[in-house]
């Protein structure tokens, strides 16, 4: 096993992050803190412009939020078309939620990623909540809140920033061995910011601030010699008013993005294109209370995207299981629509010299997506290079038609029992509602989801206190979920391929037939009448202080366990009708014993061949488990701001599929793990979303002489993973199983420092300000993966971190 060791980070790096992070700690006025504030990491407006971050937060999520897992690194722009899959502390990227102030943006059909991708400049605060979360949200392990910036009450600020990056600005080479992950090519973008009043009559206000950006880059992935193309159009308005203790906002944003078709590889079609179109509309009031911070808001909010392609799907094409992921992905995102809707009202009672902070508060919701594969044809699935199925997809043309319907009604009480000592409590009661047009199978789930805590002052010097937290969090309901049973979804007949196949041709019988969909017959695919809500239970004990006002120091002791998740099981062929064939195991050490074993796998009788039956429910034993820390120091000082986090942590978790990527090893995507035999040896095991260990760090300060230095630093572990063992004389085709549970190897750390510089002058009366961004400035090539079969190559590395990247720019006011 490669160990994970701290000492791979250069000497002079640690140094270079500890005297900056000394820089200014005392300066100026300090902002405010909340009071006991979520796990996971709160960026405001100024970090947010002065970070290294491609105008993309999900790239910034992923470089200084500690507890954040992200599927892929963006440097430079390599991810500006698409959003990242991103979770906390091994908790599934598939249930990560995203709102708009209190508005919900999630992908309902696609769950865990945003229907429109966030830039920088548009919001006040952005509050990434990995645990502890507030009443008022939901959420079983990470949730991202976008606090809307607001607009200039006095003057108006206009600025235009221009900013690019050639091809010879950019390190990485298509014939490098091994090659990066991937690696920038060209890189340009536009943002046109405007912000100021539009009435500032007294008492009353108007203001407005608009923000614009464009985005192109090209990029690599491995050592593909064509370049893939990814953009990103986006327009966003915020229309604010305040009259008293009212305050009135309207918010407009549109976006388009592109980049390259999910599965263009085995299509053979790098130029390919998956585009998504989304809107967004949201209307709030907020009513303040004068002598504390009671108040009572509402809002109404409406969000809609549409996902094309111009991919060309061939009749048949060839793909590597272990290259490409699962192959029923191929037949995602697809094509098709999303709508979703909400409406809500919060109360707050907090007036100051009250023993008592109420929160209460009410959602009413709504999603519906349409949708079609992206492929219905055949495939001939090769393993480790070994021909070993063909897969025959049919899609009926009527389009896929779900919905479902919400409702949430919280309240809790945070209760001051002493100076020292504070309690606080709560409830969330949900109801959930979904069903596909086409079937009469639907799922109702109401559940009763409670919150409690305390907190302990313990000394006066640097104001240390105790604080405990218990949640139950529950799980959104997926709309791709609704697709088991339905008529209108797709479904593949699989067959054996001959030993020498090189293209998708079908011979002999049906070894398995695969839904989701129905296939026209009600006992072939079906949603469990008792199927239950998946829900996490939450236990944080740890300890806080504020030596100084300006800074915030927090170490937690973290728990999670998640009980009733939702697979997939093959009820007309269990697993009791295999064969078992065992087969002796070599080990990675050919010539010692320590590690010999026998392993099993699972012959199918072709009696069987055919007899699949899909039942979705909550399979036994299946449930998933953390344990870890967390430490946190966060410093916002007039001129500087920091953000220190660093993470230890274990899962335990039924991965979905076997492999190690975020559509394999995770525990809420539904896969192969209850339908094949094969797939659950050693299953349970180490997730995608957790790394072992990560320290990652935020700096920027302002200096004299109108320079701003901004500075983003990361050191993670590598991925889990199993050495995977491949027998190929199966009467089903070759298999693969794990010769250990995901998590006994992983690949090597990563590690990366991101600089962004940005100098004002005056040219001609008039101020510009230069920018230069650089990522992975030391150029750093440290291991991403590594072969996973047993072999001649195994443990050999197949990726490296993507290389350098250099962005050049100005910004100008107008």
């Amino acid at each position: 096993m490669k160990a994970a060791a701290f000492s791979g980070m250069p000497r002079f790096y640690l140094l270079i992050l500890f005297t900056l992070a000394a820089i200014d700690a005392r300066a100026q006025t300090p902002a405010s803190f909340e009071d006991r504030p979520p796990l996971g990491a709160e960026i405001t407006v100024g970090p947010l412009g002065d970070l290294p971050s491609s105008t993309n937060l999900f790239a910034l999520f992923d470089t200084i939020v500690a507890d954040l897992i992200a599927d892929r690194i963006d440097t430079g722009g390599t991810a500006t078309g698409a959003p990242s899959r991103t979770g906390a502390h091994g908790s599934t990227w598939t249930q990560t939620a995203f709102r708009v102030g209190d508005a919900d943006i999630t992908d309902p059909t696609t769950t865990g990623l945003p229907l429109l991708m966030p830039g920088v400049d548009a919001w006040e605060q952005v509050e990434v909540a990995t645990g502890m979360l507030p009443i008022d949200l939901s959420a079983p392990g990470m949730a991202v809140t976008l606090t809307p910036r607001r607009p200039a009450i006095s003057v108006w600020t206009r600025a235009l920033e221009l900013t690019g990056s050639a091809p010879l600005m950019n390190a990485g080479s298509g014939t490098a061995n091994p090659p990066a992950i991937n690696r920038l090519s060209s890189w340009a973008n536009g943002n046109l910011f405007l912000s100021g009043p539009l009435a500032t009559a007294s008492p009353a206000g108007l203001g407005a601030l608009f923000s614009a950006t464009w985005n192109r880059a090209t990029y690599f992935e491995r050592n593909g010699t064509s370049a893939l193309r990814a953009g990103l159009a986006s327009a966003f308005l915020n229309l604010t008013g305040t009259a008293g203790g009212n305050q009135i906002r309207v918010i407009g944003w549109g976006q388009r993005t592109r980049d390259a078709a999910a599965h263009y590889l085995p299509f053979a079609q790098p130029a390919a294109g998956q585009q998504h179109i989304a809107f967004h509309t949201q209307a709030s009031w907020q009513h303040s209370a004068a002598g504390g911070d009671a108040g009572i808001r509402a809002f109404a909010a409406f969000t809609m995207g549409h996902r094309s392609t111009d991919l060309a799907p061939p009749s048949s094409i060839v793909m590597e299981r272990l290259r490409d992921g699962p192959v029923p992905s191929l037949l995602d995102p697809g094509v098709g629509s999303d709508r979703t809707w909400s409406i809500g009202t919060r109360f707050n009672s907090g007036v100051n010299g009250s023993r008592h902070r109420i929160s209460a508060g009410l959602d009413l919701s709504g999603a519906s997506a349409d949708t079609q594969s992206a492929f219905a044809g055949r495939v001939l699935e090769l393993l480790n290079g070994a021909p070993a199925r063909v897969w025959d997809f049919t899609d009926p043309i009527a389009e896929s038609v779900w919905s479902e319907r919400a409702i949430g009604v919280f309240a809790g009480d945070t209760m001051t029992l002493s100076p020292r000592i504070t309690v606080d409590g709560g409830f969330r009661f949900e109801t959930i509602a979904g069903s596909a047009e086409s079937q009469a199978g639907a799922v109702n789930w109401r559940d009763l989801l409670p919150r409690a805590g305390f907190h302990v002052g313990l000394f006066d010097a640097w104001r240390v206190a105790g604080f405990g937290h218990y949640g139950r969090y529950a799980h959104r309901l997926p709309l791709t979920d609704l697709a088991y049973g339905d008529p209108t979804a797709p479904t593949a007949n699989i067959y054996r391929a001959p030993a020498n196949a090189t293209a998708a041709i079908i011979q002999g019988p049906v070894v398995q037939r695969l839904g989701p969909g129905s296939g026209g017959s009600a006992s072939f695919s079906s949603i469990d009448p008792n199927l239950r809500r998946p829900h996490m239970d939450e236990m944080i004990l740890g300890f806080e202080a504020r030596p100084h006002p300006a800074l915030f120091f927090r170490i937690a002791a973290i728990g999670r366990l998640e009980h009733d998740l939702i697979n997939v099981v093959d009820v007309g062929v269990p697993e009791s009708a295999y064969a078992i064939v065992n087969v002796p195991d070599r080990g990675i050490d050919e010539v010692g014993s320590q590690d010999d074993q026998i392993l099993q796998f699972y012959n199918r009788p072709p009696a069987t061949f055919g007899a699949d039956r899909y039942l979705l429910t909550n399979p036994a034993g299946d449930a998933a488990n953390f344990v870890g820390a967390d430490i946190v120091l966060r410093m916002e000082a007039g001129r500087s701001s920091l953000l220190l986090g660093g993470t230890a942590g274990r899962s335990e978790g039924v991965a979905a599929n076997r492999g190690f990527g975020p559509l394999e090893n995770d525990t809420s995507v539904a896969g192969e793990a209850f339908v094949d035999p094969n797939a659950l040896g050693h299953a349970q095991g180490r997730v995608f979303t957790e790394r072992g260990y990560t320290i990652k760090l935020a700096l920027t300060h302002h200096f004299r002489g109108d320079l701003t230095v901004g500075m983003a630093a990361r050191y993670q572990d590598g991925q889990h993973f199993a050495r995977l063992v491949i027998l190929p004389s199966l009467n089903q085709g070759p298999e693969a199983v794990r010769a250990f549970r995901n998590g006994r190897t992983r690949f090597s750390f990563t590690s990366n420092l991101d600089l962004r510089v940005q100098k004002g002058f005056t040219l001609g009366g008039h101020r510009l300000v230069g920018i230069v961004e650089g990522f992975n400035v030391f150029n750093e090539h440290f291991e991403y993966e590594e072969a996973t079969v047993t072999g001649a190559i195994s443990r050999q590395r197949t990726a490296v971190q993507p290389p350098f990247a250099l962005h050049v720019g100005v910004r100008v006011p107008f």
